[in-house]
């Protein structure tokens, strides 16, 4: 994602703003918002989570490259291990887990500059 990237159109035709755009901004405005760098929209929505199907595996494929990381050889992971990543119901990336920690996390681009660590991811993932 540019630094100068403040907005994109979703597949509907709306435009939504980055967190760069939100960043920009300098404060939270209690909205919600989808990229939210502030935390806010991630502790008043949280994570989903869902399982991925063996007919979206081409999707898991797009968004380990889309997020510019090193591919890996995620297919060695049961199917039970991978998940995708939801805000708002808005999948923004895949998670490679095993029974106890998450192992590697692919984020969208939209969704890089929101503070996405694996620790966070956990914490709601492991409650």
């Amino acid at each position: 994602m540019s630094d100068k990237e403040l907005s994109y159109l979703s597949p509907e035709g709306y435009t939504i703003f980055t967190s760069r755009f939100f960043r920009n901004r300098g404060t939270c405005c209690k909205s919600a918002c989808l990229h939210c760098p502030f935390g806010y929209t991630l502790k008043k929505s949280g994570l989903q989570f869902e399982e991925v199907k063996e007919s979206e595996f081409s999707q898991v494929d797009e968004i380990i490259s889309e997020s510019g990381q090193e591919a890996t050889d995620w297919k060695s992971f049961w199917p039970e291990h991978i998940r995708f990543l939801k805000i708002k119901n808005q999948t923004c990336g895949v998670m490679l887990k095993n029974h106890i920690v998450v192992k590697k996390v692919f984020l969208k681009k939209h969704f890089q500059d929101q503070d996405l660590s694996k620790e966070i991811i956990e914490s709601y993932f492991f409650i």
